[in-house]
């Protein structure tokens, strides 16, 4: 099967950390292609002017605490051909001067033409057409799907565009057959606001099959905890609310423990700052960023993994915390809210709360050992249907099921 795969944000590994993107598509892209299918990626880089992708880096990640995303370099968002594990991607910039405004309708013609151009050159005539981020998949795909007659679907990262004025989702859906969301939350609130008459899908993501396979369960960990061992990993930035867990923890006074804090971001002399005003710094442990190995390392030696963030999208690290055995507190309607059964599986919060996450953890904390262990187990256990592979057949499944 041909998939052709529109999307905003798309990693190039080949430019490190000048390049901020998530990979959340990539996984996808690398899956399908595995699977056998054949997959191109047009790659709708929303470029500003020059100046702003090259303010200094120690801006960028003050800017990045307030926006919740980063602007990559400029190398990151100019036109490019590259391979990702053997497939197609053709970067090509969409200027805009301010982020979140809308391209105009001459520069949303003009990229849907070299698209055009691209797909003829390529010989490639999509089974499929499938986008990430609403502007400007949408606009796009809708055109495509009057020319090539294929399945379409969109998957909103965010409800941004629902509501704007100058943004028509109603006639954009006319011509896509598939409304997607990153998370059942943000499912049940579009279906609520674009007046829909099913729940769009639900498309998470997936964590590879190895790292899966690296973690066995591990609920001996609970036997005679004497120090709690609790981990957030993750962004320093304030929609974290890494605050918020700092405050929770210096609350709990009558059982020992740990939190480590693994990641950097521009937010990291504050949280120390709070840390030594509320006399736990020396029980709070600053990472930064580290391999992939010691965060499995790390999660495997943690008991609870915390992250409570505002309007969180979606987020792996909660499923390979699941995969560790950890017992998981997220926050309730964000992005693994419905994968994460509150008391089942792992624990729900409301963003931010400190106070109900101090009831959280030490609910935990004086709970026995077997309902703990029960719980863990439950958590490693939903992990495994959330493979890359099952949730990319998934994904695809749903596109041509309609």
């Amino acid at each position: 099967m041909r998939i052709l795969v529109l999307s905003s944000v798309y990693r190039d590994d080949s430019l490190g950390k000048k390049d901020t993107s998530t990979n959340v598509v990539n996984l996808f892209v690398k899956e399908w292609n595995k699977q056998g299918h054949e997959v191109l990626v047009i790659h709708n880089s929303h470029c500003y002017p020059m100046i702003i992708h090259k303010i200094p880096g120690k801006l960028k990640k003050v800017l990045a605490s307030k926006m919740g995303f980063e602007i990559s370099g400029y190398e990151a968002v100019k036109e490019k051909i590259f391979l990702d594990d053997g497939v197609r991607v053709f970067r090509l910039p969409i200027k805009k001067f301010i982020p979140h405004c809308k391209p105009s309708n001459n520069v949303i013609e003009r990229q849907i033409n070299k698209i055009v151009d691209i797909l003829k050159t390529e010989n490639f005539k999509p089974d499929v057409i499938t986008g990430h981020w609403a502007s400007p998949q949408m606009e796009i795909i809708s055109k495509l799907k009057m020319k090539y007659n294929c399945r379409t679907a969109v998957v909103f990262h965010g409800l941004g565009y629902t509501e704007s004025s100058g943004y028509d989702v109603k006639e954009y859906l006319k011509n896509i057959d598939l409304l997607g969301a990153r998370s059942l939350f943000q499912s049940i609130c579009l279906k609520r606001i674009l007046k829909l008459e099913q729940l769009p899908f639900v498309c998470h993501s997936g964590i590879p099959d190895k790292y899966i396979e690296s973690y066995r369960s591990n609920t001996e960990k609970y036997n005679n905890i004497k120090t709690w061992k609790i981990t957030y990993v993750g962004r320093l930035v304030s929609y974290k609310n890494i605050d918020a867990i700092i405050r929770a923890l210096s609350e709990i006074k009558d059982i020992n423990w740990e939190f480590n804090i693994v990641g950097e971001g521009a937010l990291y002399s504050e949280l120390e700052k709070l840390a030594r005003s509320l006399n736990c710094i020396d029980r709070i442990h600053f990472y930064g960023h580290v391999s992939r190995n010691e965060v499995m390392q790390i999660l495997k030696d943690t008991h609870v993994f915390v992250m409570i963030s505002t309007d969180e999208i979606f987020g792996l690290v909660y499923l390979e915390a699941m995969a560790a055995s950890c017992l998981t507190v997220a926050s309730r309607n964000g992005g693994v809210d419905g994968i994460i059964v509150d008391k089942q599986n792992g624990f729900l919060c409301t963003e931010g709360d400190a106070g109900e996450l101090k009831s959280i953890l030490e609910r935990i904390m004086n709970e026995d050992e077997a309902s703990l262990k029960l719980i863990a187990a439950k958590g490693n256990e939903t992990v495994k249907e959330y493979s890359d592979c099952k949730v990319a057949e998934r994904y695809l499944y749903k596109i041509l099921e309609g």
